[in-house]
């Protein structure tokens, strides 16, 4: 189980301060849009699955040792306010100080680096903050000298760092002789269901893609009591199952028409969201069927960061003056991979328009997952978005 903050995220402690809570919460929705929209211009069918908090906690660390222009920029990434800046990098730390035995039915792994080049001299003051306060360390290598060696000694370090549950996090190409800080990040969740799916109830059923395209899954069936909720705004079903202990749970957000992804995806906001889950509700009986799939993806982050405001971070302009007295040092990319498994027995890993909910009750109620799809992966004290991603095809 990884040290510091994620321990905190399954004690019993009571929740941070809601500050926190928004600030990631808005990061969350605001992040998966922008990667949205840039794989727009590229494959449009395509699966999107990352983990904010881990992003969020290595852009936090990275705010923490730029300033002026760049610090500004990685605010507004973060949605972070001017004035609750040290509000919200104190609570960060506060969750790393006090730590907490983790839910032992819940494994988190989490590696949290900044690669940087031999030639750039590394505060010491910024290694003591971002191994105190964000759970990361500074990787000190010959990127420039030797580009191919430091990936695989950065991968080997993922690996080691994840318990070998991520592998290839860099892939070719992305350290070259040009490169002199790069922020690495991997996370992994592996859980129990609170009520583990029966294998005997699996069977090879439909997955509609499109309206014109299906593939064959392995569909896991469950019937048992459910929170659910109704979001006519967004036309969309929500149902929560809860990992085991309760402190951490996964949210399929389906929309009720099978081509109903993108529409929920371009109206999707943190208002919302916030709203909808808030609205979860208990179900007398549902009847659940929802596919077994493994998400496996690596992101290069730059051109999305720059699309969300922290432009100078990764051009000469850059100031990082918090991290290294080196001048011209900039970012060159920040490569993030998360990996999560769903199966029988767990995870492998102000608007405007009102927002009209309602719960179901009383009636047997299907909820079939038989067709594109969001979902999230959430603790429950804080409540923080862990994973969030959206499903197309299996």
């Amino acid at each position: 189980m990884c040290s510091g903050f994620l321990r905190y995220l399954f004690s019993g402690s009571s929740a941070p301060p809601s500050r926190l809570h928004d600030v990631l919460l808005n990061f969350s929705v605001d992040l998966h849009r922008h990667q949205l929209q840039l794989r727009d211009g590229g494959s449009a069918d395509g699966n999107v699955f990352t983990s904010p908090f881990a992003i969020a906690l290595a852009l936090a660390a990275t705010h923490a040792g730029s300033r002026s222009e760049t610090a500004s920029q990685l605010a507004q990434v973060l949605h972070l306010q001017d004035d609750l800046i040290d509000d919200v990098r104190k609570e960060f730390a506060d969750m790393v100080l006090h730590l907490a035995d983790a839910a032992p039915d819940v494994k988190v792994h989490l590696a949290n680096g900044v690669a940087v080049d031999r030639g750039v001299r590394t505060s010491a003051d910024f290694k003591d903050l971002l191994e105190s306060g964000y759970d990361g360390s500074v990787k000190e290598l010959d990127l420039r000298k030797n580009p191919q060696r430091s990936r695989t000694e950065l991968n080997s370090w993922v690996e080691e760092k994840t318990k070998f549950q991520v592998a290839d996090t860099l892939p070719l190409g992305v350290v070259t002789p040009s490169t002199s800080v790069l922020l690495v990040n991997a996370m992994y969740l592996k859980g129990q269901w609170d009520s583990d799916f029966k294998s005997d109830y699996t069977s090879r059923k439909p997955f509609r893609e499109t309206r014109d395209k299906t593939s064959m899954v392995e569909m896991m069936f469950q019937r048992k009591n459910y929170k659910t909720a109704f979001c006519k705004t967004l036309d969309v079903n929500a149902l929560e199952i809860p990992y085991f202990g309760k402190k951490v749970s996964m949210v399929i957000l389906l929309p009720q028409k099978v081509d109903g992804l993108a529409t929920l995806e371009a109206n999707l906001t943190a208002t919302n969201l916030q709203a909808l889950l808030r609205r979860l509700c208990e179900d007398d009986d549902v009847e659940l069927n929802l596919p077994k799939f493994k998400l496996e993806q690596s992101s290069s982050l730059r051109k999305v960061l720059e699309s969300m405001g922290a432009q100078d971070l990764f051009t000469d302009r850059a100031d990082l003056a918090g991290f290294t007295d080196s001048k011209g040092v900039r970012v060159s990319e920040v490569v993030h991979k998360a990996v999560l498994e769903i199966g029988e027995e767990g995870a492998e890993g102000v608007f405007a328009t009102p927002v009209i909910m309602m719960c179901y009750g009383g009636a047997s109620f299907n909820f079939n997952v038989d067709h594109p799809f969001m979902f999230l992966i959430r603790s429950c004290n804080p409540d923080v978005i862990l994973f969030m991603g959206s499903v197309r095809h299996l």
